[in-house]
């Protein structure tokens, strides 16, 4: 006998499966390394479970989405127990396909701690290799693996077939209600594919980390196909660097085995506080105090230059912030084939700021003036370890302007409700802050009218200058909320930009087509030269005027050396108090590489070099193919997630 019903249960039964075979792989995954899962305490375990049936939906809603809309379609023609059931049954072969990978993804994480991803890519030639593994050493395993299918398919004949063979699918006699049905279950479906975020950014690998940041349960937490299929995604529109043979490559590692790792063993815990303040599109040629120049928008900023530590020659990473976030916090090279940091560079094994200070029972905070999601900030924070967050959302304005606030946020205000998080904070020390500001950000806003000193225009160098004034200002209000606090005698304040200014430049020696000498031509070293400042109230580092090279990929080791932390970083830097100075930074600037020297720069590709200050020394040519041999030798690490083994 046939029961009738509507199209919806069989659906919801399937999703319900699905939803349990990936419980039944995340437990054995769990089960199956205690050693490394113990970490996490009951609730972090249970969060992990409760947060991993986002990622196992938008997977489930996407690898089977076809069907689904199959299985939604209100036409009586349709929904035929024949079609339903092939419907079913192809839905049911992809699952237990997603389920054996997942089976197989747990004993590949015994090797190497880390889900397939897009090595998946890399494994396709060693079949045979692997099987001959899962009939041999890992023959437990795939015991073990064959049993739970098995029983998972059991409950789906007679949790989804067998009701489905049972029954006959009712439809409403209104198309019209029909339609309605249909198109509910179709925003559902796009709904989860999107992981239930509702606007803003989908769901992304970051979203793994919740607020404790610990990669364990980010692993715990993410489903593998759904890890595969994004990093596949992105590796197969990426190939390896080749900037050096293998065999030059192969001796700069024989020489050089922990080319990028940086410890002093030697440090005692300062227990000095950080504030680090990045300052968004803060460029070297508009603060007075450094270029001599006479825009006169920064005169608190100037007072600090002369109480600090300033390095004239400090190089921005890249031109873009997510760029300067991702080397100040990480110290990992940006590269043209590999994501950055918020964009599934997190899921990698790395040296993680706020994580190093939360072992030291510092108190950690991560602060942005724009939306809390807005670079995916809100999951880098978590992914760090910051055990505080906050964006745009959670900022009370308090000043007036002459208008709404601007997409990327208003600075003072931020740094005053920074200011009272820290004061309302009493007994909470030591603490590491990161701030991010915004108000500088192209469109420049409208300003109250003390702080237009040029005309204003939304795009142009005047608006910029007036964001400017208004921003150091706010700096100032900061300080002066702030500097009768006891603990502002101990605090280290490190000021840094993102990024220059970036406005389109005029090239008129290019044809109006050739966009080759358009990039070419239209950079310079002088595009990544950004202030840096280290000020400490209670005179612990003298003024002075450093003349060396710096980089932003050097911040990770100088806050660690100067907290005195013990810990061995992963850093493309040093720090800046180590007594060898660089000889070159990396400049990076889309797929081209950059380079500047004390007296010379350039840009270069794989294919040769592509923009230069002029005829380049013998010196600068060694540092060049050194660069070239670090450059791809991070490649390697990070492409194989050895950067921090």
């Amino acid at each position: 006998m046939l029961i009738r019903h509507a199209i919806l249960p069989p659906l919801i039964r399937i999703v319900l499966f699905g939803l349990f075979g990936f419980a039944v792989t995340r437990l054995n995954l769990y089960l199956s390394y205690p050693d490394y899962f113990n970490v996490l305490n009951t609730n972090e375990v249970a969060i992990a479970f409760l947060k991993g049936i986002q990622f196992d939906i938008a997977t489930l809603a996407t690898t089977c989405l076809l069907f689904f809309i199959l299985l939604l379609l209100p036409f009586k023609a349709i929904q035929k127990n024949r079609i339903r059931l092939l419907a079913s049954y192809a839905i049911g072969i992809i699952l237990f396909i997603l389920f054996a990978y997942s089976l197989i993804d747990t004993s590949y994480f015994g090797e190497v701690k880390r889900h397939i991803g897009s090595e998946i890519l890399n494994i396709s030639h060693d079949i045979g290799a692997i099987s001959g593994i899962a009939f041999s050493s890992r023959l437990g395993d795939t015991i073990r693996g064959v049993f739970i299918l098995l029983g998972l398919w059991l409950i789906w004949s007679f949790f989804v077939i067998k009701p489905i063979k049972q029954s006959t699918a009712y439809l409403p006699s209104s198309l019209i209600i029909r339609l309605i049905c249909f198109l509910l279950g179709a925003a559902f479906l796009v709904f989860a594919i999107r992981g239930f975020i509702p606007k803003g950014r989908p769901l992304n690998i970051a979203d793994a980390f919740t607020q404790n940041g610990k990669l364990q349960q980010a692993n715990l937490i993410l489903n593998p196909t759904y890890l595969t299929f994004r990093e596949s995604q992105k590796r197969l529109h990426q190939t390896p660097l080749k900037l050096v043979d293998k065999e030059t490559l192969s001796t700069f590692k024989h020489n050089n085995p922990q080319f990028f790792t940086w410890q002093n063993p030697q440090a005692i815990p300062s227990k000095k506080n950080i504030v680090f303040i990045l300052l968004e599109s803060w460029t070297y040629k508009y603060i007075d105090s450094l270029s001599g120049s006479h825009y006169q928008a920064t005169p608190f900023f100037d007072s600090l230059v002369k109480q600090s530590q300033v390095w004239d020659n400090y190089y921005a990473a890249g031109q873009r912030s997510i760029i300067g976030i991702q080397s100040v916090l990480s110290s990992i090279p940006a590269l043209p084939n590999e994501p950055t940091i918020g964009f599934g560079l997190e899921i990698k094994q790395m040296s993680r700021i706020a994580d190093i200070a939360n072992q030291y029972n510092y108190r950690t905070i991560m602060m942005q003036t724009s939306n809390r999601r807005s670079f995916q900030m809100e999951n880098i924070a978590k992914a760090q370890g910051f055990s505080e967050y906050y964006g745009k959302e959670d900022i009370p304005i308090i000043r007036d302007y002459p208008q709404e606030p601007p997409h990327f946020g208003w600075d003072y205000d931020s740094l005053q409700f920074l200011a009272n998080q820290l004061i309302n904070g009493k007994g909470q020390q030591p603490f590491f802050t990161f701030f991010f500001s915004g108000t500088t950000h192209e469109p420049f806003p409208r300003l109250p009218a003390e702080f237009e000193i040029y005309p204003h225009h939304q795009r142009q160098e005047s608006g910029y200058l007036n964001a400017l004034r208004y921003s150091d200002w706010s700096l100032q209000q900061f300080f002066n909320r702030i500097e009768n606090e006891p603990w502002f005698k101990d605090t280290i304040f490190i000021f840094s930009a993102d990024h220059t200014l970036n406005l389109l430049k005029d090239n008129p020696s290019c044809a109006s087509n050739d966009k080759q000498c358009e990039a070419a031509t239209a950079i310079s070293n002088e595009d990544f030269h950004i202030p840096l400042l280290i000020y400490t109230p209670d005179g612990s580092l003298a003024p002075v005027r450093h003349s060396s090279l710096a980089s932003q990929y050097d911040l990770l080791p100088t806050m660690v050396d100067l907290l005195g932390f013990k810990e061995k970083i992963h850093t493309f830097g040093h720090s800046l108090f180590d007594t060898q100075q660089k000889d070159f930074v990396y400049l990076f600037q889309n797929d081209l590489l950059g380079m500047s020297t004390a007296n010379q720069w350039l840009f270069f590709n794989e294919k040769g070099i592509q923009a230069q200050s002029g005829a380049l020394d013998e010196n600068t040519l060694e540092h060049l193919h050194r660069l070239k041999l670090k450059l791809q030798y991070a490649d390697e690490l990070i492409r194989h997630n050895k950067w921090a083994d």
